[in-house]
């Protein structure tokens, strides 16, 4: 297991890196001083190597701990098999986005990953699905002027 932390860190470093290094010739702020095309991914690629830096540093911590208490991960037990189930979803989502645009597939993916962590409640992923869809869209559609994906059935 700690080659395998160790192996997430250092990619973590290195795809913060990368996306430092390919998105170097793009404007971080435009003419007006609005948020350029290299915001978004040089605040994301300096999460990847925070990220990396933590998970090395956490496995130099523990790897005492791991000498004294050799356990092995049950990659076959329930929440992994769940975890498994929600990166497909995650998966299909993203195809989805293409062709259904972000609205619908939102509105479809939101309240089944709600169901499979174990919420039960209609109203409650109903008004939660609504809420979070609209303000995503606001964020983006109304304050960012970004638009976010569309369906191809739409255009």
């Amino acid at each position: 297991m700690r080659t395998q932390n160790i192996f997430v860190g250092m990619f973590s470093l290195v795809l913060g890196v990368a996306i430092i290094f390919l998105s170097r010739n793009m404007p971080m702020f435009d003419e007006n001083g609005i948020l350029g095309e290299r915001f978004w991914p040089y605040c994301l690629a300096w999460l990847f190597i925070g990220l990396g830096v933590i998970q090395l540093i956490s496995v130099y911590l523990q790897r005492a701990n791991a000498a004294a208490n050799n356990e092995k991960a049950d990659l076959s037990s329930f929440p992994v098999r769940k975890a498994y189930g929600v990166t497909v979803l995650m998966v299909i989502y993203a195809v989805a986005l293409c062709y259904a645009g972000f609205i619908a597939s939102s509105l479809i993916l939101i309240p089944t990953i709600m169901w499979v962590m174990g919420e039960r409640r209609p109203l409650f992923l109903a008004v939660t699905t609504a809420l979070i869809v609209l303000c995503i869209y606001v964020s983006f559609e109304v304050v960012f002027n970004s638009p976010l994906p569309a369906s191809i059935f739409s255009e």
